[in-house]
């Protein structure tokens, strides 16, 4: 049985080894280095945790006890194949045809690849440099672009996702008035580009858009920016009525520990307000003319509860973006409502869209099976449940 797992995270990790000790021939096509979302948790937050098989680990320990050693393993064996998977199909087999006296099984799945050939190019340079003096230019730079290759197989596990490109800013998963022709400048950061992008530099507010883990992760990101400066404001605006919680315990908790830090902070700064402005409407009038009213103070954290981002554009007269948020009156229970923001940059951490055109096109093909995104709680189950429905069709090595 040869099976192509695709994806660089953990769930694709753990499946290419699960199924390679059961005796397939797995090839695990990965286009980043291994190690997907729990790579990037070490990397930026390595004191967080995670649920893997009903229990709660730090991703410290799931990292070097369960995906180091699996990462070893398959490496051992070189079942890996670096390359972006561009398309899967059937080699020939069209969705409304049949094949008589036998399953759709008959017919494999082909795996499109692109790759890269720059490495295997140096090497080669490096082993027969007279025969690159003899081609020419034109023929040598054509040597780098990559290429695409293909591969068969029985099965194909989709291990990397659903999501491909963040999810924009607007309503339904749209793009916001504007959005568009901003989305590759400085005024506007995705996903990832929240944390390996942006540069913190001389800002001072930060709108904040998006639900769930991506928001929070993002939030988190910013927290010691927010903390470092008086001035410092986020301004957090998502289509939700309310902060919901997901499924990482952790998150959660880190989250609403920090809205609580910011809570009491504010409160404080409430009660110091109130108190300074009891003693400045004391003063004497000659006196309170000379003494600037105390100034209300303001959470360096706001929410913005039922909004859409609706438009976006540059500021004239300064860096920055202005986003116009707009709330319907159907989201709780208000009047319809519009609000305009002046930010220096705004972070969109709404998670990511557009399914692989393999998962809408073979989702109900027999021997496609697709692992939930992020999902290790329930991982070994779900692995469980794949290798009882191919042994309708293989028998054990």
């Amino acid at each position: 049985m040869k099976m192509a797992i695709i994806g660089s995270g953990p769930q694709a990790i753990l499946a290419a080894q699960y199924f390679d000790q059961i005796g397939a021939e797995v090839v695990l096509f990965q286009r980043s280095p291994l190690g997907g979302s729990v790579r990037f948790l070490m990397e930026h937050f390595p004191e967080s945790q995670m649920t893997y098989q009903g229990r709660l680990i730090s991703t410290l320990e799931f990292f070097e006890t369960i995906l180091v050693p699996a990462v070893l393993e398959i490496e051992k064996f070189e079942i890996t194949k670096q390359g972006d998977v561009l398309r899967v199909h059937k080699r020939f087999l069209h969705a409304d045809e049949e094949i008589e006296n036998h399953t759709r099984m008959h017919d494999l799945f082909r795996v499109v690849y692109s790759m890269n050939p720059q490495e295997s190019i140096l090497r080669q340079l490096e082993e027969n440099p007279e025969l690159f003096n003899q081609l020419g230019e034109e023929l040598i730079a054509s040597l780098h672009k990559p290429v695409e290759s293909f591969l068969d197989f029985d099965i194909v596990i989709e291990a990397r996702g659903f999501g491909v490109l963040p999810s924009p800013m607007g309503a339904g998963g749209s793009y916001a008035l504007n959005e568009y022709n901003l989305k590759e400048g400085s005024l506007l950061f995705y996903q990832k580009e929240i944390f390996e992008k942006l540069d913190l530099t001389n800002k001072k507010m930060i709108v904040l858009i998006g639900e769930g883990e991506s928001a929070m992760w993002s939030l988190l990101k910013l927290r010691s920016w927010l903390l470092s400066a008086g001035d410092h404001e986020i301004h957090w605006v998502t289509y939700k009525t309310k902060l919901e919680s997901t499924k990482n315990t952790w998150l959660d908790s880190e989250v609403q520990n920090f809205i609580t830090e910011l809570d009491l902070e504010f409160e404080e700064k409430k009660i110091a307000f109130e108190n300074s402005l009891r003693q400045w409407r004391d003063l004497e009038d000659y006196v309170k003319v000379k003494v600037p009213m105390p100034t209300e103070p303001s959470s360096r954290l706001i929410f913005h509860f039922g909004y859409d981002v609706t438009s976006v554009d540059r500021l004239l007269d300064r860096p920055g973006v202005f986003a116009t948020l707009e709330k319907p009156d159907f989201r709780l229970g208000q009047t319809s409502d519009m609000l305009t923001l002046a930010a220096d940059v705004l972070c969109v951490a709404r998670g990511k869209s557009s399914e692989p055109d393999s998962f809408r096109a073979l989702k109900d093909e027999p021997g496609y099976y697709v692992l939930e995104n992020n999902s290790l709680d329930n991982f070994n189950t779900s692995l469980q449940i794949i290798e009882t429905d191919l042994f309708k069709y293989f028998q054990k090595a």
